[in-house]
């Protein structure tokens, strides 16, 4: 694990207060309607018979804007679960905010996106050394995003860019629908509703 600089190209975090109307991205900590949000963890599970976990966090138990990143380094060839967790370190005991986010699971949705991914939130990409697909789907059968698939095809180096949206009804009318994650591949973030909750870049390396 090492710590992240203010301005590292290896982290860039976009934690916004929750809006219906418009997103206002800053660098700073989130404070979600229902929880704070300090930590990320992706946990890969590989395929691999009798490989162990692998967990890779951002964290800024703290929550003084000093946050640590790991860089993720996959095996090529091997295909992962990808479990996310979000926490609230400022709590004591530490609270994971993930049960909330199920809760709410027609308001929010994860994209895997950056350099090194080729998935429905990136669309083809001939550089990308893994692959994602969403493995887990909401109450209306829409996915989520907690819950993924990622398969290492490639060897090399590049960013995986993980965000979390919350899109909360507006006027009544529902923000998540189906094929978000096609639209950030065709327009960016700016092409759907909602804000951010998080968005953290990892540097991802393939071996």
């Amino acid at each position: 694990m090492k710590r992240a600089m203010p301005i590292a190209a290896s982290l860039f975090l976009a934690l916004t207060a929750c809006s219906d109307v418009e997103e206002d991205d800053h660098h700073g900590h989130h404070h979600h309607d229902h929880e704070v949000m300090t930590t990320v963890k992706l946990v890969f599970v590989p395929s691999t018979e009798g490989a162990e976990d692998l967990v890779f966090t951002w964290a800024d138990p703290e929550n003084d804007g000093s946050p640590v990143v790991d860089d993720i380094v996959l095996e090529n060839g091997v295909d992962y679960a990808v479990n996310v967790e979000i926490w609230n370190e400022l709590e004591d005991p530490a609270d994971e905010v993930t049960p909330e986010l199920l809760d709410e699971d027609d308001e929010h949705q994860t994209f895997f996106t950056g350099s090194a991914v080729e998935g429905p939130a990136t669309g083809a990409n001939e550089d990308a050394l893994v692959t994602h697909a969403y493995a887990d789907s909401d109450r209306n059968g829409l996915p989520i995003g907690l819950a993924n698939e990622i398969s290492a095809v490639a060897t090399g180096s590049g960013e995986l860019i993980f965000t979390l949206r919350h899109m909360p009804p507006e006027s009544g009318n529902a923000v998540k629908v189906e094929g978000l994650a096609e639209d950030v591949a065709e327009g960016g973030f700016s092409a759907i509703g909602g804000a951010n909750d998080i968005q953290v870049t990892y540097s991802l390396s393939v071996e």
